[in-house]
This record gives C-alpha cells, structure tokens and sequence, in this order.
C-alpha cells in the first residue's frame, strides 16, 4: 500500500455491533464503516470528531 492509500481511521480492530448497527469498537455506524474508504478525508474527520461523543452516550 503506498502512503496515498493510506487514510485516517478510528478502528481498533474490536468489530462487534449493537441492536443499531454501531461498532462497539470504534464507535462508527456501519453505513460509516461500509463507506469510509469511499469519504474525503474531512468528512472522515468530521465523523472522528464525534465518536468520543457517541462512546459517552452508550456508557
């Protein structure tokens, strides 16, 4: 892979989902996840900004 095919990422490598289809991982949907290689890169920073957010509203 060369460095223009690399992209940010939030996973983790913990790939189990909840009853609506949220990573428990890393927090991405799974709409998120199917799409991720397919967003720019802001809109994947745009999403990562929130996922702290997220991680809070299930614990």
């Amino acid at each position: 892979m060369s460095d223009t095919d690399q992209f940010s990422t939030p996973c983790i490598g913990v790939c189990q989902y909840n009853n609506e289809d949220m990573c428990r991982g890393c927090f991405r949907t799974l709409d998120e996840i199917s799409n991720w290689a397919l967003k720019t890169e802001k809109e994947r920073q745009e999403i990562m900004q929130n996922l702290n957010q997220r991680a809070e509203s299930l614990f």
